[in-house]
């Protein structure tokens, strides 16, 4: 059964006014240290990302698919999440409107449990993404044999170039993941089938006269679906640049980088106190935006319940970040 996340659909916040929350990191910290051990379970994730237009600053993969499939024993869930790279997704971690740094997203680096721990990440059979016209057979990698009680094999496709699109005239394409499975592991069959909105286009950034940065896009979420659901909300991710020496054309990330989950409408406006306060330094000449449209759903299938397939739709641009009028 396919049920959606809980996710981003149930705030209703506004994003006038908005400013940067507490550090989800503590909660993050606390739940390690406070989860109860699992005798076994199970997690699993597939995530693909789609970015049709490459950053000319910082170019990244057109298109990105990672998945793992772990069984664990003797140890707790978020010890799992840290160590076998699957975090709580960001945006069950943010409000809409809040804004933080990346950095404290990621899960704190666990306390070795008491007993033998054991991280298998298992072969689910035949993993495939069809693309539009196109199926993608995402390949096993060995993970690193690092750890004694972490082995296994993940699935890793990168790919510098998107597939040809079967793209519908609102825009719309179809995207679907299949996974053969392994049922004397557990883990059966499943799918998901779902049409992706119109590519996401970042259209600019600047500071408003009333102090706010503003950063545009289109199309708005009023006119964009994941299947049969509306678009509530988006993830931004800001990183300002500058160059380290004045006569110096190759621009360096200046100060930290943020993630804020904000409403699906075609524009956000941030505080700045709240973004400098948060990390960002907003004096900067460039302004590196990733905005991502999401969709997060779950899947019982097996011993596995709760299976995450996350599709991200990507754009990310570095644009110049346009000071306020003077006012003369």
């Amino acid at each position: 059964m396919i049920r959606p996340a809980p996710a981003w659909f149930v705030f209703a916040l506004t994003l006038a006014g908005s400013g940067c929350g507490e550090d989800p990191s503590e909660a993050n910290r606390g739940a390690l240290e406070a989860a109860p051990v699992d005798t076994i379970g199970h997690l699993g994730r597939v995530h693909v990302i789609l970015q049709p237009s490459p950053d000319e600053l910082e170019p990244e993969p057109q298109l990105q698919i990672q998945a793992r499939f772990v069984e664990y024993r003797n140890v707790a869930e978020a010890f799992v999440r840290a160590r076998a790279k699957l975090p709580v997704p960001v945006w069950e971690q943010l409000e809409v409107g809040q804004c933080v740094a990346s950095s404290s997203l990621l899960p704190s680096a666990p306390p070795m449990p008491a007993g033998e721990p054991e991280l298998s990440l298992i072969d689910a059979g035949d993993l495939r993404v069809t693309i539009g016209r196109h199926d993608v057979v995402v390949p096993l990698v060995l993970v690193p044999d690092i750890l004694p009680w972490l082995s296994g094999v993940e699935y890793v496709h990168v790919d510098d170039r998107m597939p040809e699109l079967a793209v519908e005239p609102d825009g719309s394409f179809p995207l679907a993941i299949t996974v053969d499975g392994t049922p004397e592991l557990g883990l059966e069959r499943f799918e998901l089938a779902i049409r992706l909105p119109a590519a996401l286009e970042l259209q600019g950034a600047g500071i408003d006269p009333a102090g706010r940065l503003t950063i545009d896009w289109q199309p708005a979420g009023e006119l964009a679906r994941f299947g049969d659901k509306p678009t509530q909300a988006i993830l931004l991710r800001l990183q300002a640049f500058q160059p380290s020496q004045p006569s110096d054309d190759i621009p360096e990330p200046s100060g930290e980088e943020l993630t804020c989950l904000v409403p699906d409408n075609g524009r956000a406006a941030l505080e700045i106190a709240a973004l400098q306060s948060a990390g960002l330094a907003t004096g900067a000449a460039l302004l590196r935006v990733a905005a991502s449209r999401f969709d997060s759903r779950t899947i019982d299938t097996g011993a596995f319940e709760g299976v995450e397939l996350i599709v991200e739709l990507r754009d990310q641009r570095t644009l110049p970040l346009l000071a306020p009028p003077t006012g003369e």
